[in-house]
């Protein structure tokens, strides 16, 4: 296995919340020179109190235990996030939703490389049973992406064409904010 990047946490927490029923799933990244902050949203019906107050704990999961029996990415994602001086935070409110959010300084020798947020973006785009609505800023220039938009101008992303333009559009907008870096 490769070198686990800050965008894997991301693409990581995402299938968290497809994994526990999500319809609606919001990101929203805000990085510049020496921060990388992200949250994912999402509508999944939260996480029971007593799952919540263990949730770090790698041998807590709600997987079924045939599947696998630990729950490794959030305590990484923990275990990350502080090696940098950051942290996650994750809020949850039980028949409504969950929002996780963690904070990276990118200075800190520990800190992980961002990764491919281009190729993450468009994984989850992929899933398209799921309203994704992603916000991406980086020191201060924003763009937006969203599932519905993607469907009004592309329909299904049924066909190779199709996911190539929706690729060639993420990195472009990728480019437009990464001329500051």
């Amino acid at each position: 296995m490769g070198l686990i990047t800050i965008a894997d946490h991301i693409h990581d927490i995402a299938e968290n919340s497809v994994n526990a029923g999500a319809k609606n799933v919001y990101i929203k990244i805000i990085e510049n020179i020496d921060t990388f902050f992200f949250s994912v949203e999402d509508d999944a019906g939260g996480i029971r109190p007593d799952i919540l107050e263990r949730i770090f704990d790698p041998f807590v999961t709600t997987r079924k235990k045939e599947i696998r029996r630990v729950g490794l990415g959030l305590p990484f994602l923990k275990q990350a996030t502080e090696a940098t001086g950051g942290y996650v935070k994750i809020n949850s409110e039980l028949g409504k939703g969950t929002r996780t959010e963690a904070l990276f300084y990118k200075s800190h020798i520990d800190c992980q490389p961002v990764g491919n947020l281009t190729d993450t973006f468009l994984v989850l785009l992929l899933n398209q049973n799921i309203n994704w609505q992603i916000e991406r800023c980086y020191d201060g220039e924003c763009y937006e992406i969203a599932s519905k938009t993607i469907k009004e101008y592309l329909g299904n992303l049924d066909t190779p064409e199709k996911i190539t333009l929706l690729e060639e559009f993420l990195k472009e907008m990728e480019s437009q904010i990464g001329d500051k870096r």
